[in-house]
């Protein structure tokens, strides 16, 4: 995991004078991972990309089933891939956002693939030494799942990054909690109300 992980701040609204800090984790090695579509009733159209890890499932996003077929059609999840996680405090507890960071040219690639005509097209390429806008980013993500972890089960109370990592490593291993994370959330959600 990222020793050093990177801040930002975010805002629901411009004129909110508050921010709340955030932190984006990555693992420092590929994980091997594999998404499939997930007939689930909950989601729109009944379909989620499901995320993996060992024949586990780590995350699902509602997603329209020609998107995660178009998606799976990319075979971007052949190789590993380094994984992210973007997490934010707010109610209830820490919202986490869990991503795969997909290289950029694999993307460019199927791009051309179904549209050979972009490549006689000239195009503009960022410079990984532009002093303006700073390093290119080789990545883009894709979103695997929304994850929350409630106050009450914080282990880093007072240390947003740390939190993140810990949570970050419970995807990756695995454990108990997040084969009892749907039963425990719908257990909070009764228990508040």
């Amino acid at each position: 995991m990222a020793d050093d992980p990177l801040d930002f701040t975010n805002s629901d609204d411009e004129n909110d004078s508050e921010s709340r800090p955030a932190v984006f984790v990555t693992t420092r090695e590929p994980i091997r991972l594999s998404v499939s579509r997930l007939e689930d009733p909950r989601a729109p159209e009944s379909s989620a990309l499901a995320a993996y890890i060992d024949g586990r499932l780590v995350a699902r996003c509602a997603m329209p089933p020609e998107a995660i077929d178009r998606l799976v059609a990319l075979k971007l999840f052949e190789e590993p891939l380094p994984i992210g996680l973007f997490a934010y405090e707010e109610s209830p507890g820490l919202q986490c956002r869990l991503f795969a960071l997909v290289p950029r040219d694999a993307l460019e690639e199927a791009a051309h693939e179904h549209e050979p005509w972009k490549a006689s097209v000239p195009s503009y390429e960022e410079s990984d030494n532009d002093e303006d806008n700073g390093p290119a980013h080789p990545y883009e993500t894709i979103l695997l799942g929304h994850i929350v972890r409630f106050a009450k089960d914080r282990r880093h109370p007072d240390d947003l990054a740390a939190e993140a990592v810990d949570i970050l490593q419970k995807i990756i291993g695995g454990g108990d909690e997040l084969r009892d994370a749907d039963k425990r959330a719908i257990d909070d959600l009764l228990d508040s109300l």
